[in-house]
């Protein structure tokens, strides 16, 4: 081949490996894990699809023009799949689905254009409403188990059970559901839909058929038997509980919502869906034993959950009780990508953990992590700003503080994690509290008041004072 003709080949191939470049890079396709600014920066996303929630119930003129602003964004408006809660009196919640219209939370019409009335600008709001990504969020174990919870044939004891004659508290449990043994040995813990037969109609025109004990939020149906690996939700509601079992002051109702998968696995929307079932159905605490790591600051898009959590669910009367979280390798490295240090690494001012990080606010989170006397444990968060409430482990196991699974036969069983301190913190919210102080609707309890009404069951450690808010902490036995 001539000189000449062998340059022009050359230099065709590079102008089309180029072009190619340029293509991919004009036409990313899906996103189908973090952003891809920077992969350390945010949690994982389902891609296609957005949280749309309203403000106010939305006009059809409010949905052409919101049509309009997406569009105006650079997104197919054409194909859009609307899908509402399939709790259908929740008219104030949508799931939008079409290519790369996530991407709308950073759209300049929707960036810092309204206030949360904080005085600080949000990312995905206007006066229409609030826009995010639909998260995954995860109720990770901490030791993965060898053997699934569910083949074990768990049996419960019922050796002693309570007769409580004071007033009855609602607690909406959000999670990877309950075992049925648990449920049939402890039937006067639970919450049963009296409006509802079973009978495949739909009595209480919720258009949930047959939700007779809960809902299955990660699945769309009645069945909300845990079949996670660890049992996580089944455990969480042993925790509640047993503090029921050893307080014979008010009465439990245990409304179930199964919100994460068999994987452990649950998803923003569901769970912001759960959250309003729990709400039409009169629950007064919401136990939130999960979370997701991310590095944003400042302008996050977050705060729109913030909004929901803090501020929907408070006018609702609920407190939302949730983990401080513990640590997941994953979520370190990323961290340590982006420049947080190895020391603030379980430093919830530096590494923050949602819905965790909203508790530093006057509002209606509690967030609680496990501790003994002088320290909270290595493998957790801290935070003076969000961390409210230590519960003091029953022992130090293999380096790990960890407390004994109440109420189950055989031998004993231990289990740690910020998760079941969490439950701890619930459970004796909920049988202590008098409910002649819970603040009716628009109003919720604020936490400074709840824990003051706990009275001596709440102590105080200057030990503690450096990563616990005052240093509270509550022990379990």
């Amino acid at each position: 081949m001539k000189k000449p003709l062998l340059l022009l080949l050359i230099l065709c191939i590079i102008i089309i490996i180029i072009l190619c470049i340029r293509h991919c890079h004009c036409n990313p396709g899906p996103v189908t894990g973090n952003r891809t600014d920077s992969p350390s920066r945010a949690p994982q996303r389902i891609p296609d699809q957005l949280v749309v929630f309203y403000k106010h119930a939305p006009s059809p003129q409010d949905l052409t023009d919101l049509k309009k602003k997406i569009k105006d964004a650079g997104i197919d408006t054409l194909h859009i799949e609307v899908q509402r809660c399939e709790n259908c009196t929740d008219t104030l919640m949508e799931l939008w689905k079409t290519p790369h219209i996530e991407t709308f939370v950073h759209a300049e019409t929707v960036k810092g254009g309204a206030s949360t009335g904080g005085g600080t600008h949000t990312v995905g709001e206007d006066d229409l409403g609030y826009y995010l990504p639909n998260y995954v969020i995860n109720t990770p174990p901490e030791i993965i188990p060898k053997e699934p919870y569910r083949s074990r044939g768990q049996k419960f004891r019922t050796d002693t059970i309570y007769s409580h004659t004071a007033d009855t508290v609602r607690v909406a449990i959000l999670d990877t559901g309950i075992d049925p043994n648990l449920f049939f040995s402890y039937p006067q813990y639970f919450w049963v839909n009296k409006t509802e037969q079973a009978n495949g109609a739909d009595e209480d025109s919720n258009c949930l058929k047959d939700d007779l004990k809960g809902w299955n939020f990660a699945n769309g149906n009645n069945d909300i038997t845990d079949d996670s690996r660890d049992g996580h939700g089944t455990r969480v509601a042993l925790f509640i509980i047993n503090e029921f079992q050893r307080n014979n002051t008010n009465a439990l109702q245990l409304l179930i919502l199964k919100t994460h998968n068999k994987n452990s696995e649950g998803d923003m929307f569901n769970i912001m869906c759960a959250m309003s079932y729990a709400a039409s159905k009169k629950a007064k605490i919401i136990n939130a034993s999960w979370g997701f790591y991310s590095q944003y600051y400042f302008v996050s898009p977050y705060e729109p959950i913030d909004a929901i959590i803090t501020r929907i669910m408070a006018s609702k009367g609920i407190l939302v009780v949730t983990a401080a979280g513990n640590r997941i390798a994953a979520a370190d490295d990323s961290a340590l990508h982006v420049g947080i240090a190895p020391a603030d690494l379980r430093n919830l001012d530096r590494h923050r953990f949602y819905p965790a990080c909203f508790g530093g606010k006057p509002n209606n989170v509690l967030v609680v992590t496990s501790a003994n006397d002088t320290m909270v444990s290595p493998s957790q968060n801290y935070s003076t700003t969000y961390t409210d409430l230590a519960v003091i482990a029953d022992t130090l196991d293999e380096g790990s503080l960890k407390f004994k699974i109440p109420l189950v036969a055989g031998p004993p069983e231990y289990i740690a994690g910020s998760s079941y301190a969490t439950a701890i913190a619930t459970g004796k919210i909920a049988a202590l509290f008098p409910m002649s102080s819970w603040p009716a609707p628009p109003s919720s309890p604020k936490k400074a008041d709840v824990l003051s009404k706990l009275g001596t069951t709440v102590g105080n450690k200057t030990t503690l004072e450096h990563q616990v808010n005052g240093g509270k902490f509550i022990r379990h036995h």
